[in-house]
C-alpha cells in the first residue's frame, strides 16, 4: 500500500498546519482503550542512526523469542513498512480494519489529528490487538512533543547521534535540539544514549538527572574492528566477542554498540537476550540504502544521508572503503536541508557531481538549477544535470570506468528508486 492510498483511508490532515502538542493523541488514544498502556517499549530518538538501531533491536528481540513489534518513519518503499512485528508488515487487509477503527474514532473528536498521529494511533491500536511483548518505538521528529511520546514508562529509552536537522520546528543548536529529544526520557526510567559530542551529553545529562534516570553512555573505545569489507564487519564490544554484521559502513558499528548495551540492560531488567540471539540477530538483519552496495565495477553505493552529520558518517565510510580514491556523486535533496553543508563535506572527495530531482512534483525538493549553485560554490569539477535519480545513475554509469565509485545520496525519498533498478535488472 502507498501513502496515498493509506491516508485517503482516513483522510488526514496537514501536519504543518496544526498547533503542535499531545493533546490530540491522548484524545484519539482515549477513544481507542488507550491501547498504549498495556506494552513495554523501547522508544528511540535522534537524528541518525535510530532506524538502523531499531530494525537491530527488533531483530535481536525477535531471535530471543519475543513478539517484538516495530514502529518507524519514513518507509522506503511501501507504507506497511511502518509497522512491522517480528520483521513481518501489517498487510493492506490490517491496516484497513484499523482505518476503520481509527476513522470511528475520528468523527468523536473536536479536531481532527494529524496524518503522523493518526498512523501512530493505528500502529499502537495493531501492536495492542497483536498481544506484542515488546515494541520498538522509533520517533518520528524531536522527542517531547512527538506522537509517540504519550509513552510513559519505557523499559529504556534511547538517543542515537544528534545533529543539525528540523532546525524550523527544534531549534537552531544541536544543544537546542538535543533538549527535544531528551524529552523522550522518563523519570527513573534508563536511557542508553550514543556517544557524541561533550556538549550534546551534558544537556542530556542534565535532563536525566533532574529526572532521577539512569543514564549510560556507550563506549567506543572499546570497540575493536576486526574485518570490514562491503559486505560484512566483524568486531569486539565490551563482553560480545567476534559479532558479525552483514551491514557495511563504520557507522553501523557505533550503532550497534549502541544496541548491543540496550540488550545489556534489558538482561537487568527481567528480559533476557542470549549471546546467541543477539549474534543471529545482527547477522540477519539489513536496513536498505543506508551504505548499501549495489553493483561493482563500478561500485555503486546507495545511502539515504540526508543532513550533514549522515554526510559525515558517510563520508568516514567511504575513506574507509576507497581510501585516496575520487568519487562520482548523484546527488538530489530537499529543499528544507543544509545542502551547503552537504555539499562541503563531500567535495574535496569528489570526482564529478550529477545533480538529480530525487522526487518529481513534491513542493519540498530543491530544483536542479538551485542545487547546481550551491554545489558550484563549493566544487570547481564538472557538474551534471539529471532530470530524475534514474538518470542521474545512468548519467555516472556511462561517465563511470570500471574502477570508479559511483555514490547516491541526499534524500530517503529516492531509495526505492534506486533500488528498484538495480534489482529488477537482469542478473
Amino acid at each position: 500500500m502507498d501513502w496515498n492510498e493509506a491516508i485517503a483511508l482516513v483522510h488526514g490532515s496537514d501536519w504543518k498546519h496544526a498547533k503542535i502538542g499531545l493533546t490530540r493523541m491522548k484524545d484519539l488514544l482515549k477513544l481507542l482503550g488507550n491501547p498504549q498502556k498495556d506494552m513495554k517499549y523501547i522508544h528511540i530518538a535522534g537524528t541518525n542512526g535510530k532506524g538502523s538501531a531499531s530494525i537491530m533491536s527488533q531483530s535481536i528481540l525477535t531471535k530471543a523469542g519475543y513478539r517484538t513489534g516495530r514502529y518507524i518513519s519514513p518507509h522506503i518503499d511501501t507504507f506497511n513498512e511502518r509497522m512491522s512485528i517480528d520483521g513481518e508488515l501489517i498487510s493492506d487487509e490490517e491496516l484497513r480494519e484499523e482505518a476503520k477503527r481509527i476513522k470511528e474514532a475520528i468523527r468523536q473528536m473536536n479536531e481532527e489529528p494529524t496524518d503522523f498521529e493518526i498512523i501512530t494511533a493505528m500502529a499502537f491500536d495493531w501492536f495492542h490487538r497483536k498481544h506484542c511483548d515488546l515494541v520498538v518505538l522509533e520517533v518520528g521528529m524531536g522527542g517531547r512533543l512527538d506522537a509517540t511520546n504519550v509513552i510513559t514508562s519505557p523499559l529504556c529509552s534511547v538517543i542515537m547521534h544528534i545533529g543539525l536537522d528540523h532546525t524550523e520546528f527544534l531549534g537552531n543548536t544541536v544543544q537546542e535540539i538535543a533538549r527535544e529529544k531528551a524529552g523522550i526520557i522518563k523519570a527513573h526510567c534508563p536511557v542508553i544514549v550514543y556517544d557524541q559530542a561533550e556538549d550534546v551529553l551534558d544537556v542530556i545529562r542534565k535532563y536525566a538527572y533532574n529526572i532521577q534516570a539512569d543514564m549510560h553512555v556507550t563506549a567506543p573505545d572499546l570497540c575493536e574492528m576486526e574485518t570490514a569489507s562491503l559486505h560484512e564487519q566483524i568486531f569486539s564490544y565490551r563482553s560480545h566477542l567476534h559479532i558479525r554484521l552483514n551491514m557495511p559502513g563504520r557507522y553501523q558499528i557505533r550503532n550497534a554498540c549502541v544496541v548491543l548495551d540496550l540488550m545489556d540492560l534489558l538482561r537487568t531488567h527481567g528480559f533476557p537476550v542470549s549471546e546467541t540471539a543477539i549474534r543471529e540477530g545482527l547477522q540477519d538483519v539489513r536496513w536498505p540504502g543506508r551504505y548499501e552496495l549495489m553493483q561493482d565495477a563500478p561500485a555503486v553505493i546507495l545511502d539515504g544521508a540526508h543532513n550533514p552529520n549522515g554526510v559525515e558518517a558517510l563520508v568516514d565510510s567511504l575513506q574507509a572503503s576507497f581510501p585516496k580514491r575520487k568519487i562520482i556523486f548523484v546527488v538530489g535533496v530537499m529543499r528544507d536541508k543544509d545542502i551547503h553543508d552537504m555539499i562541503l563535506k563531500t567535495a574535496p572527495y569528489a570526482k564529478e557531481f550529477i545533480a538529480e530531482v530525487p522526487i518529481s512534483g513534491y513542493d519540498r525538493t530543491l530544483q536542479i538549477d538551485a542545487l547546481m549553485k550551491e554545489i558550484r560554490s563549493c566544487f570547481s569539477g564538472p557538474v551534471t544535470p539529471a532530470d530524475s535519480v534514474n538518470e542521474g545513475l545512468t548519467v555516472a554509469l556511462a561517465h563511470a570506468e570500471r574502477s570508479d565509485v559511483i555514490v547516491c545520496f541526499g534524500s530517503l525519498y529516492q531509495v526505492a528508486a534506486v533500488r528498484k533498478r538495480f534489482y529488477s535488472s537482469p542478473a
